[in-house]
């Protein structure tokens, strides 16, 4: 069995865009956009927005979707993307060891890319099938 050509090539736009979003700027505090790489924000992101956790639910997803389980990597994938996508909606962020919470002035092209990440995460699950081989 494999999967279909639909499924691969969305999963392989996904984890493109995740991979072009970590080298991006990803939002702007204060009138700074320069501080916050997409890659920082993936490992200390943890420690201030709950919107971080999109991060292994489409890596979770992306398992789900190559062994073909649509269901799950569907679900996976739908959560991921609403949590990635809460973010716009958030008006601060903590950005320093202090906790200190910094107003959000604008998102960046590291964000888009990783929203646009998850959405192709969502299509690669939603055709998630396996197809028989043709010999």
């Amino acid at each position: 069995m494999t999967t279909s050509r639909t499924t691969r090539v969305a999963l392989m736009l996904s984890v493109i865009l995740f991979a072009a979003s970590l080298t991006r700027d990803a939002f702007c505090v204060s009138g700074i956009c320069s501080d916050w790489q997409g890659w920082s924000i993936l490992l200390f992101g943890a420690l201030s927005h709950t919107s971080w956790f999109a991060n292994p639910l489409l890596g979770v997803s992306w398992i789900a979707t190559l062994l073909a389980r649509r269901i799950p990597a569907l679900i996976l994938s739908l959560a991921a993307l609403a949590l990635a996508g809460s973010f716009m909606f958030e008006t601060s962020v903590i950005t320093n060891e202090a906790g200190m919470a910094n107003p959000i002035t604008g998102l960046r092209e590291g964000y888009w890319l990783w929203l646009a990440s998850m959405g192709f995460g969502v299509v690669a699950a939603a055709f998630a099938r396996k197809m028989p081989i043709k010999l």
